[in-house]
């Protein structure tokens, strides 16, 4: 019931407004895809690029000897009248204007947004150390040519930045606008004002209020939670009683990780005879508890330490590295000043490991079918035998362990993130919601969430493999899971197939070309991904069947691998021949790495997954299963939550379009990692712990 309200309360504003920067994955290649057709020598003829203040104000003189002219014109004409004259806070103004044709034209500079910050900010002179008044206040505009006949090939992508007199409305500016620049069509829907209020009003919006209630009542909640915390914990005399209390804490919140049944009475007889119930699971929100069950480095098993999969923890950390520095490039080249020496970069080699980031989305739904089957199998294995109980359990715990978190994350971004930052192309008006993988997937804003629709929908009918494997129909089993390999494979193949003319040549592959696109028909839809996810649950099948004492012979485990690394290296680097010949690989060749690629992936992670669950991973295994990595991997999904909104955020925020260099891309990269996993931290402690210890409570 409360993932409903809290649907329907993050639905009360859905508001569309024109981006300059794309949201989804498929938009932001699109982006990088008009460049290769941009044509910079019919911007001289499309654009009025030399104009002076005098030429302006000729332009205008028909427009001023009306004596209805605005209150815009009028202040317009008085900063040309003084710019005539020199007067330095006109030229200021005029300075802060996007110079069309600036340096840097031929490497993809179409950003040609001004100085934001000298637009709206007071002239400071240094001389005598005081800000130079102007007669009135100053606003940045940012618009967006839309495409004509006679400008579609060289404007569709270009930003203009102006800065113009407070008193401009949209329809003023716009006829200004045309007075000025003949050739550029644009609309009210293609102008982003500075003074524009977020989300379109003044104050904060009803579910921007809405959004603020319920983070202050979690926020609340887990501040009443730390301040009883910090009370129980002064009134503990010794190391020992210290021990005791978080011991106990853990008995209560973790998944049975505690052991000792004579310790877990012990403690539970030390706090009935001190405190009450309910003050104990109050202090189970405390963000002091939180952060400790995130940070601490020592991870907790059950009585059986074969039990344990500490390997998967780097795989998962690590695949999430790949995402993130795959994204911080991709949206980071949507407002990039020289976006042709990205295109350059991807005749290296090395750049097909960040075009091949797609693969560690294959790699998750790997691991969560392997961890289903082991999970799911394991359960029935110590309730000993298959109930109503457990398939409830099974469906119940996964939907509230993650939805409340991802819907709170919608709210937030669809509310709040208006008010997160100021800039030339800052979307005010729109915040970054998705809608789904399977409908209307032309409205899914941000590129994280199809994910989390493909996991929960494999989630719901894995059980049509897991029943009968754990009622012994083994054979029956294997079958199902086979099935839907080849659907995943099939469908596909039969998708691209049945749409000739899909383009699958990449960066073309995932944009919208006016027909069906790869990425709506084949890169979000379930049946598309569901490879992935089958290898996973028979790789489980597999280390329950065989045990975590199953040892290969050492001359096949080599050759097995030999041949794992040579698909691993074939999945990673084969479409490299696109990037530096043409036409590069032929359809028929594309079509079938396409349909078995990530099938081939699958397998790859699956081996891996087998060789470190029966210890015989070696030094890969050591490394993947460092303790360091279990802080990071207890921060993983929040992180995947909120990195996308970071990543927008911080690009949003730039007043200049960022110029790409190889070390900046490093730069950006670690320090996007950063903050998205420092983001994730506060996710954690008021978003998914909370839900998480409720939960944990009433089932």
């Amino acid at each position: 019931m409360l993932t409903i309200t809290l649907f329907l309360l993050f639905s009360i504003l859905l508001n569309t407004n024109s981006q300059f920067i794309p949201l989804r994955f498929d938009l932001a290649i699109d982006h990088l895809r008009q460049y290769q057709y941009f044509s910079s020598s019919n911007l001289i003829k499309d654009v009025e690029y030399n104009l002076t203040p005098e030429q302006m104000l000729e332009y205008m003189s028909l427009l001023l000897l009306n004596n209805k002219t605005s209150r815009c014109e009028q202040d317009f004409e008085l900063i040309l009248r003084a710019a005539i004259e020199k007067d330095t806070w006109a030229i200021k103004v005029l300075d802060a204007w996007g110079k069309p044709l600036p340096s840097g034209i031929l490497k993809g500079n179409v950003y040609w947004v001004g100085n934001y910050d000298e637009c709206i900010q007071p002239m400071y002179n240094p001389a005598n150390k005081s800000f130079i008044s102007q007669p009135f206040n100053t606003q940045h505009c940012t618009f967006k040519p839309t495409a004509s006949r006679s400008n579609s090939n060289s404007m569709r992508s270009l930003v203009f930045g102006l800065c113009v007199p407070s008193s401009c409305d949209r329809q003023s500016l716009i006829s200004l606008i045309h007075i000025l620049f003949k050739k550029i069509n644009i609309t009210q829907d293609n102008l982003v004002y500075s003074k524009d209020p977020p989300n379109g009003q003044k104050g904060l919006t009803n579910g921007a209020i809405t959004t603020i209630v319920i983070l202050s009542l979690l926020g609340l909640l887990v501040l009443i939670g730390t301040i009883i915390d910090l009370f129980l914990m002064s009134k503990l005399d010794s190391i020992d009683n210290l021990t005791i209390y978080n011991a106990a804490y853990n008995h209560l919140v973790n998944d049975g990780e505690m052991t000792g049944q004579t310790e877990s009475r012990r403690i539970l007889r030390y706090f009935s005879l001190n405190r009450t119930s309910r003050i104990v699971f109050l202090a189970e929100f405390s963000a002091l508890k939180s952060l400790r069950r995130i940070f601490t480095l020592e991870e907790k098993t059950s009585d059986d330490k074969n039990e344990s999969f500490l390997f998967i923890n780097g795989i998962r950390v690590l695949s999430l590295f790949w995402i993130i520095i795959a994204h911080s490039v991709l949206f980071g080249l949507s407002y990039t000043s020289n976006v042709t020496d990205i295109l350059v970069s991807t005749r290296n080699i090395a750049f097909q490991l960040i075009s091949s980031a797609q693969f560690s989305v294959d790699t998750f739904f790997v691991l969560s079918g392997f961890l289903t089957a082991i999970l799911f199998i394991r359960q029935m294995k110590k309730e000993k035998n298959l109930s109503f109980r457990l398939m409830f359990l099974y469906y119940i715990h996964r939907y509230i362990r993650l939805t409340p978190g991802f819907l709170l994350m919608i709210l937030v971004s669809i509310n709040l993130t208006p008010y997160f930052g100021r800039g030339p192309v800052y979307p005010i008006e729109q915040g970054f919601e998705s809608k789904g993988n399977i409908v209307r997937p032309d409205d899914m804003c941000l590129n994280i969430a199809w994910y989390l629709h493909n996991d929960m929908q494999f989630h719901w009918i894995a059980p049509l493999t897991l029943i009968p494997f754990a009622l012994e129909r083994k054979t029956l089993s294997f079958l199902i899971v086979t099935l839907f390999v080849f659907v995943g494979i099939g469908s596909t193949l039969g998708i691209i197939l049945y749409y000739p003319n899909m383009s699958l040549n990449d960066p073309t592959a995932l944009t919208d070309n006016g027909g069906p696109s790869f990425y709506k028909m084949v890169y979000i839809k379930p049946w598309c991904r569901i490879s992935a996810y089958s290898i996973g649950l028979l790789t489980g099948y597999i280390v329950i069947i065989t045990g975590r004492q199953y040892r290969i012979n050492r001359y096949s485990k080599i050759i097995v691998t030999i041949l794992i690394i040579v698909i691993a290296l074939a999945c990673l680097f084969t479409t490299h021949p696109n990037s530096i010949h043409v036409p590069g690989l032929s359809r028929s060749e594309i079509v079938a790495y396409i349909s078995l690629s990530r099938t081939f992936w699958s397998i790859v992670i699956g081996w891996l997954l087998f060789v470190c669950s029966t210890n015989q991973g070696g030094i890969v295994n050591k490394i993947l299963s460092w303790p360091i990595w279990t802080p990071l991997a207890r921060l993983n999904y929040s992180c995947y939550l909120v990195h996308s909104m970071i990543l927008h955020i911080i690009i949003f925020n730039q007043t200049m379009p960022f110029y790409y260099q190889g070390h900046l891309v490093i730069n950006n990269f670690i320090s996007h990692i950063f903050f998205s996993y420092v983001a994730a931290i506060l996710v954690s402690i008021f978003f998914e712990t909370p839900f998480f210890i409720i939960e944990k409570k009433i089932v």
